[in-house]
């Protein structure tokens, strides 16, 4: 129980922190929508962290049974998804042959979820309960991921946001992994790897929002 709660203590400073910083700077009217999902995202994760810390504080487990943190940690990745797609991609991409092969290596991120999927949870020996969990968030992270790995490897032809906004992109990918590598951890019982994983989440958790708003403030000036 103690690494449990410490590692989502951590998570939970963190994304709390990422949050703010985001609020602070983004939560005003004519501010970018793209950094207001991002700073949900952070929220999202926050509260699925204190969701985990108050199970753990009154009934002592989290991995016997699907836990409401575990979607609002799912969650992000819909924010993720929503910053990229709803606000920046259409601005980007015009579907044209012009960028089909970076539409194409895109695709590369989902299919490493979706085959991380098969081996570790739909053909693992594990209880069907991790297996549904883990098609939901394989679901989430594969939406998310392939917009963050196109911005990341699209071309800066027009705008000069998508430099600037690269770093981020990278780090939801790390944080992807770091999520996902969690599961699997909580799914096996694994309380040190599920540590490792929320000190990973936490720290880049901590760190997207002072790289965008760094990255916005580059891209202006």
């Amino acid at each position: 129980m103690k690494l449990y709660l410490t590692a989502n203590i951590i998570g939970f400073v963190c994304s709390l922190f990422g949050f703010i910083y985001g609020g602070i700077y983004y939560f005003r009217p004519r501010k970018a929508t793209y950094a207001q999902m991002i700073a949900l995202a952070l929220g999202c994760n926050a509260f699925g962290r204190l969701f985990y810390i108050v199970r753990l504080l009154t009934t002592g487990f989290i991995t016997g049974s699907v836990q409401l943190g575990f979607f609002g940690i799912a969650g992000s990745f819909m924010f993720f998804f929503s910053s990229n797609f709803g606000t920046l991609d259409s601005l980007l991409d015009d579907r044209s042959k012009t960028f089909r092969k970076y539409r194409l290596i895109a695709l590369a991120a989902p299919a490493v979820f979706i085959l991380m999927y098969v081996l570790l949870f739909l053909t693992a020996d594990i209880r069907m309960m991790w297996k549904i969990l883990g098609g939901v968030l394989t679901f989430f992270t594969v939406l998310s991921t392939y917009f963050n790995l196109k911005h990341l490897i699209f071309p800066d032809v027009d705008l000069g946001v998508v430099k600037c906004l690269r770093p981020y992109n990278f780090l939801v990918l790390i944080y992807a992994v770091s999520v996902y590598t969690e599961c699997f951890a909580l799914s096996r019982d694994d309380a040190v790897l599920t540590l490792v994983c929320c000190i990973i989440t936490g720290l880049i958790s901590a760190a997207m929002m002072p790289f965008i708003v760094r990255g916005l403030k580059k891209w202006r000036t």
